[in-house]
């Protein structure tokens, strides 16, 4: 059977969940799919099942007015948090697409490099009136947010939002989720094949639930000073139905500290398996 075939014939609407049998081991109730921002995902709970899987769908124009209309944007007005297309300038004037052979975009390239993570397919920008290399968020085609890290130390806060609309940054296709603290340790998590997501914010709320709901499993993967608000987000997701896991590291991931990548990575195989492992943290 091509299973991707059997989820796009359910005819699922942004937003939507189908929960029932599995296609492929017959056990009912473990087969889930959801379509959500332009992603269609699907996976089995079954122990001995493997199915998973995740691809990229075109959005309507009635579903992204659906989401613009939820997240209270109205798109015919032009000063309502500076939204456009994909390509366009979406931010304040001085925050700059830089041409490849631009200063600033030396900048971007070398804050990439110390990370290990790809400055043209994140699509990223500078401001330069604060010097900060700039995530942009989408949803869809969208720009809804975008979130800055500064070069310099001298400017606080470290992270800047330009807008409150986006309720995280979320990088990879996997169907194994690894919630970090911020954009960039989300891109390295996309660089060891899992789907990282940045909350953006101290706590969760049912938005960030329910993007979370659609994965497969999620690792709460925070700095390793953040380890009551891991206890606290693994909490709060198990009780909301996600398969979560809470790993507590030796450093935020974006250092890539040898014995956390080699434990994720092990978490990954593991989970592809569904083999159970006993969590790293009380």
């Amino acid at each position: 059977m091509n299973i991707r075939d059997y989820v796009e014939g359910l005819d699922l609407r942004d937003g939507q969940r189908h929960r029932g049998k599995c296609p492929v081991c017959y056990r009912p109730n473990t087969f889930t799919a959801t379509k959500s921002i332009g992603k269609l995902l699907w996976n089995c709970y079954a122990n001995s099942c493997e199915v998973s899987g995740k691809f990229t769908v075109n959005m309507t124009t009635e579903e992204v007015k659906k989401r613009m209309k939820e997240l209270s944007i109205d798109p015919t007005n032009k000063n309502d948090i500076n939204i456009s297309r994909k390509g366009e300038s979406v931010l304040p004037e001085w925050v700059i697409k830089p041409t490849a052979d631009h200063d600033h975009a030396q900048c971007i390239t070398k804050y990439c490099k110390i990370y290990g993570i790809d400055p043209i397919g994140l699509d990223l920008y500078f401001d330069v009136k604060e010097k900060r290399v700039v995530f942009p968020i989408f949803f869809g085609s969208i720009m809804v947010d975008a979130i800055g890290r500064t070069m310099d130390k001298r400017i606080l806060p470290k992270w800047r939002r330009y807008s409150d609309v986006a309720q995280g940054f979320e990088r990879g296709e996997s169907s194994i989720a690894v919630v970090v603290e911020d954009c960039t340790s989300a891109a390295v998590v996309e660089t060891l094949g899992l789907t990282g997501v940045a909350i953006l914010g101290t706590n969760l709320n049912t938005s960030h639930i329910f993007s979370l709901q659609k994965f497969k499993k999620v690792i709460v993967a925070l700095d390793p000073d953040a380890a009551e608000k891991t206890i606290r987000y693994t909490k709060e997701l198990r009780a909301n139905g996600v398969d979560t896991f809470a790993l507590k590291l030796l450093d935020d991931i974006k250092y890539r500290r040898e014995e956390d990548v080699v434990y994720l990575q092990k978490l990954k195989r593991e989970f592809d398996g569904t083999t159970n492992i006993k969590e790293s943290t009380g």
